[in-house]
């Protein structure tokens, strides 16, 4: 039974877009959670980068739920991201990986409670809750990045500005920081888990490479001024990054980093007050 609050006078539509490649059993866990949202008003889109092991019988066992399927190779994930926007329809547009689920059925519905170009919610990643506050500056979302699973965007901010396929690892974050650095949208945050991830991500399996990338898109989206001053505020990040790196060859001193990292994260939340508006 779909229940909840018509948004002006009208449901709002969502579509939910799929991203796979070889792995049936998540794609199933996947198109399972969305078989129990308790929200009517939605699409399932599967984009599947030409998978080999059984992906196509899942597609077709839940083929009554899926409004759009294609199968062919793509260039990565963000490639195969940007051509969800293409085929989805609805007002907001969300993407998950196969093996992610919704973190309960009644996600959409409590969506639909917020407006904004761009609603960005916590996850829970490897059994850790990731926390949001009620409003998260600038500085926040170059420190702590996004999961994509747990952001939902207005299509038309997709449809103009989509992923950057030269990034190969934080294009998702790239997608939330230009519209609002470009177009000042409105970014809306829920302070309760969306999405459940599933662990192992790229960004954090190559967490250097995800290090340079941050500071490209710092240096092309971040006006000079507020540049300065977020290198400023972020110095031991920035400062020990290269030592950081140097330091992760030696495992018997990870004890150190953790407890550096500790510190870094005590004076970001102290000092941190790049407005997003």
């Amino acid at each position: 039974m779909c229940n909840f609050a018509p948004m002006n006078g009208r449901k709002r539509y969502y579509s939910i877009i799929v991203v796979t490649y070889n792995n049936a059993d998540g794609l199933r866990r996947t198109l399972n959670s969305i078989c129990q949202l308790d929200y009517c008003e939605k699409e399932v889109v599967v984009v599947d980068g030409g998978s080999n092991d059984g992906t196509l019988h899942v597609i077709a066992e839940f083929q009554n739920m899926i409004a759009t399927s294609v199968s062919e190779h793509d260039n990565g994930i963000y490639n195969a991201m940007n051509k969800g926007i293409k085929l989805a329809k609805g007002d907001y547009v969300v993407y998950m990986n196969a093996g992610d689920e919704f973190a309960g059925k009644d996600v959409l519905t409590l969506v639909s409670r917020y407006a904004g170009d761009i609603i960005l919610g916590e996850d829970i990643y490897g059994g850790r809750r990731r926390r949001l506050k009620d409003r998260m500056t600038l500085y926040d979302l170059l420190s702590m990045g996004i999961r994509h699973q747990a952001v939902y965007y207005r299509r038309e901010v997709l449809q103009r500005y989509g992923f950057d396929e030269s990034y190969q690892l934080i294009a998702d974050l790239k997608s939330v920081v230009q519209p609002f650095v470009k177009d000042r949208i409105v970014i809306t945050c829920v302070t309760e888990p969306l999405a459940v991830c599933e662990s192992g991500g790229l960004s954090k399996q190559r967490w250097r490479e995800t290090l340079t990338e941050n500071r490209r898109l710092i240096d092309e989206l971040v006006e000079p001024f507020y540049r300065d001053d977020y290198q400023k505020l972020a110095r031991i990040n920035n400062s020990m990054v290269d030592d950081f790196i140097v330091l992760s060859y030696f495992p018997k001193l990870f004890p150190l980093i953790r407890l550096m990292a500790k510190i870094a994260r005590l004076l970001n939340d102290k000092f941190k007050h790049i407005p997003m508006e």
